[in-house]
């Protein structure tokens, strides 16, 4: 097993962030976590699909926990996370996805999210961020777990 931490330094001014590239085995599952600032947890959020913003399409949203038939999302309202799970993942999954944050005006949304479908090599787990504050800023440890994964055909 390995472990990885990553350092994010948050300023204040990252509203939405979110992986750049998730990925994911055929038939199996990814879940990720869209992390945002608390001004926003009354909100409702969405996972969209599609390689341009304006034009993607909703694949599950909030207010409450939500799911289609191999989507589901969970919105942590008090941690500033909400986290998308797909499953039985098929070659047809793979595109681009915004986590997106619904609002009067501008929606905000954010960078791309690349889902790549694959045969396994490895298994990554994202842990929840653990925020420590300094009077100048705040720091996030990002945990990440990487293991050898069992594809069963």
């Amino acid at each position: 097993m390995h472990i990885q931490i990553l350092e994010i330094l948050d300023t204040g001014c990252t509203q939405l962030s979110a992986p750049e590239v998730v990925t994911g085995t055929y038939n199996g599952s990814v879940t990720i976590s869209c992390q945002y600032s608390l001004q926003f947890k009354e909100y409702t959020k969405y996972w969209c699909k599609g390689q341009v913003y304006e034009l993607c399409t909703i694949i599950v949203k909030t207010p409450k926990v939500r799911q289609n038939d191999r989507s589901s999302i969970v919105d942590d309202k008090e941690a500033g996370v909400f986290t998308v799970t797909m499953t039985l993942l098929q070659k047809t999954d793979e595109d681009m996805y915004w986590c997106v944050i619904a609002r009067h005006g501008r929606n905000i949304f954010s960078h791309f999210i690349t889902l790549v479908v694959g045969a396994a090599r490895s298994c990554t787990i994202v842990s929840a961020f653990r925020n420590v504050k300094t009077p100048q800023n705040s720091i996030n440890h990002l945990f990440i777990i990487t293991f050898p994964c069992i594809v069963m055909q």
